[in-house]
């Protein structure tokens, strides 16, 4: 019978032990599809799923999510509220408020594009000149349309576009006819035309593009995952399937990886 509680207080030590021993590495995610979304207040999305496959791979660090919003995004990361973020850009905002974030090689290619009603745009040259045109976009994104302007007021007043909080409801905005165009990502607008076949038709996607940026991994450099480490882990990952077949299925573009001297 000692042997046996011996055993068993030894399992335990060992276990608790192995916990200790796992460094939380927290992911902040805004609704961002197909990286983040949120559905009946349960997130799903890429991020998601590579959070999930971190913890697989390795032992020695649990990734766990912790939601924010674009515009809370860096006051959150600034108060320690999350140590990491995926799909993100330093000149998202980062590197204008000079806050200390390490950041990976570029690893996935996405664009911003311009919708409107094809009854509207008959062609292309539609696009050639907003001006005098309305925008819908998300509030706390950064457009290059607006000169990378978040403010609600001074987007509103000096761009004419209406923010809203929801990708699709900035597509419906179009539809709706209650805005002439909206900056959508191509990813989204490829997840959104496979669920609603009926609005292909009536939808013009503009050649012109807004921005197209390249993902990185932001880590804040005090914590003790490096973000070489990180990158790696991360690129082993999308190249595998499903994640390969994921990227290719939403238009997205895996990027030759960077790898060390």
């Amino acid at each position: 019978m000692r042997s046996v509680v011996i055993s068993t207080l030894i399992v335990l030590v060992t276990f608790f032990n192995q916990a200790s021993a796992t460094t939380l590495v927290r992911v902040g995610g805004y609704p961002f599809p197909p990286y983040i979304e949120l559905e009946h207040g349960l997130a799903k999305g890429f991020t998601v799923d590579l959070i999930l496959q971190l913890n697989r791979l390795q032992q020695d660090y649990r990734f766990e999510l912790v939601l924010t919003t674009p515009i809370r995004r860096h006051q959150d990361y600034q108060q320690g509220l999350y140590d990491a973020i995926f799909f993100e850009d330093p000149s998202w905002g980062w590197i204008q408020r000079n806050i200390s974030i390490d950041h990976s090689p570029p690893f996935a290619k996405d664009d911003e594009v311009f919708i409107a009603l094809s009854s509207k745009a008959s062609t292309q040259s539609w696009f050639d000149d907003l001006t005098d045109k309305t925008v819908a976009g998300i509030l706390g994104y950064h457009y290059r349309l607006a000169n990378y302007e978040t403010a609600p007021d001074i987007i509103a007043s000096n761009y004419q576009m209406t923010l809203v909080n929801d990708h699709q409801a900035s597509i419906e905005l179009v539809l709706k006819q209650r805005t002439d165009t909206a900056i959508v990502t191509r990813s989204f607008l490829h997840q959104y035309l496979m669920a609603n076949q009926q609005n292909a038709r009536k939808i013009i996607v503009s050649e012109r593009v807004d921005q197209s940026y390249q993902h990185q991994l932001l880590i804040n450099p005090e914590h003790d995952l490096a973000i070489e480490t990180l990158y790696q882990w991360v690129y082993r990952i999308l190249q595998q399937e499903p994640f390969s077949n994921e990227f290719r299925r939403f238009g997205l573009e895996l990027l030759p990886e960077v790898t060390s001297n």
